[in-house]
């Protein structure tokens, strides 16, 4: 089994990703979609939770870098793992600096002159990604990559990273994890032909 397809299926088996395509999920922004995902719950399964870790580090064994970085809140239980199980530096971003102490935004390790990853648990449209990807440029890094468990492959994301010339990757995504829904009968073929066509224009389906 590929690695996204075994990533999807542990999002599945923890319901980290939740699928109701007849009875879709509403976002805060209101949009309708027949997907749910939250990653967060993958921390409290063992099992599943060392299955992405191993998947982060077989991909990170392939890059240099210096230091991993988890964006806050979700970000940071994987990059802690990572970090753990490679013996490198590990920092955390917050969305916004500290309006009290010394203001920072960045904790833990320093990134002047330092290639960093940043960890992030899910990429939607990539705007929290490139708000951290900025925070650790202006802290001095010289290279910053962007590695998350999951993305819901939107067009808006790809045209994002791109504009601000941002390198990222998914250990997964949404393809694979409507490819691996159908063939545990999670959901059925008509039921993953409407979830894909969601894909494709978030912003008005349902509507």
């Amino acid at each position: 089994m590929s690695r996204e397809k075994n990533i999807a299926k542990s999002l599945l088996g923890t319901e980290a990703v939740r699928l109701s395509v007849k009875d879709p999920f509403t976002f805060v922004s209101g949009i309708k979609s027949p997907i749910y995902c939250d990653n967060r719950k993958m921390i409290g399964f063992p099992k599943e939770r060392q299955v992405v870790v191993d998947a982060f580090i077989e991909v990170l064994k392939e890059k240099e870098f210096d230091i991993v970085a988890g964006t806050a809140t979700a970000g940071i239980p994987w990059a802690a793992f990572i970090a753990q199980e490679m013996n490198v530096p590990m920092a955390y971003i917050r969305g916004e600096k500290k309006a009290h102490g010394a203001g920072r935004q960045i904790e833990g390790a320093e990134f002047e002159e330092k290639k960093v990853i940043i960890i992030e648990d899910l990429i939607s449209t990539g705007g929290s990604s490139i708000k951290a990807v900025a925070a650790a440029r202006e802290a001095g890094a010289i290279d910053v990559e962007v590695l998350a468990i999951f993305s819901y492959e939107f067009e808006k994301a790809y045209k994002n990273f791109e504009q601000d010339h941002i390198p990222w990757t998914t250990l997964s995504n949404f393809a694979s994890l409507i490819n691996v829904a159908t063939e545990e009968n999670y959901i059925d073929s008509e039921e993953a032909e409407i979830a894909l066509k969601w894909n494709k224009t978030p912003d008005t389906w349902g509507k």
